[in-house]
């Protein structure tokens, strides 16, 4: 900076680097380079990180140039800028820590039997009722009749002013109509296999 500030003084340097010079830019990154560097390393201990945290900095001067009118100007915001990046890199590392520390947990603490199939069986119910809202309106009434409000079929022959015939008639189609809404989901034979079978209870 002092080679170039023999030719150029301060206020030229200024205007030259608002104006977009690349060797005003290189005058002020020589001279704040390593203060700004040491700085931002007293709090981001990794050289590697220093360094891109640095260069990240004089990114933002240098997109900003013509907001900065003097030197005071570029000092204030290299200083600023460094700092506000040390404080978002340290806080991004203590949240990953956060997080990390979180998912060790889990894993540590985590049942080695049956969560899995809790999983999976989760992942069926919510399957199954989904199809279930799809089935035709007769269908629909009489499977939630039968197996949420837990009525019998003379029960619901007699809400619904029909026979036990066509409750077992509705209750058949709607079993048949499930498996074929879950085998056309496309999941994985296991889970498919679930299904099956959860349904099959559904009608014990």
């Amino acid at each position: 900076m002092e080679a170039y500030l023999m030719e150029h003084p301060f206020d030229d340097l200024i205007v030259q680097f608002n104006q977009g010079d690349t060797e005003a830019f290189t005058a002020i990154y020589n001279r704040y380079y390593s203060t700004l560097y040491y700085f931002v390393k007293r709090f981001i201990p990794e050289r590697e990180d220093a360094e891109d945290i640095t260069a990240d900095v004089f990114v933002k001067l240098w997109k900003l140039r013509t907001n900065l009118k003097t030197i005071k100007n570029i000092e204030a915001f290299l200083y600023v800028t460094g700092r506000n990046a040390c404080l978002d890199f340290l806080r991004h590392i203590h949240r990953k820590n956060i997080r990390q520390k979180e998912l060790i947990h889990a894993l540590l603490y985590q049942p080695e039997e049956g969560r899995l199939e809790e999983d999976v069986q989760t992942l069926v119910l919510q399957a199954i009722h989904a199809e279930i809202e799809k089935l035709p309106r007769s269908c629909r009434t009489v499977f939630k009749m039968a197996y949420i409000d837990g009525m019998s079929n003379s029960q619901i022959a007699e809400a619904l002013g029909v026979n036990n015939q066509s409750v077992r008639n509705h209750k058949l189609r709607a079993a048949k109509l499930l498996r074929i809404a879950i085998l056309n989901r496309n999941m994985l034979v296991g889970v498919f296999i679930t299904v099956y079978f959860t349904i099959l209870r559904l009608f014990e």
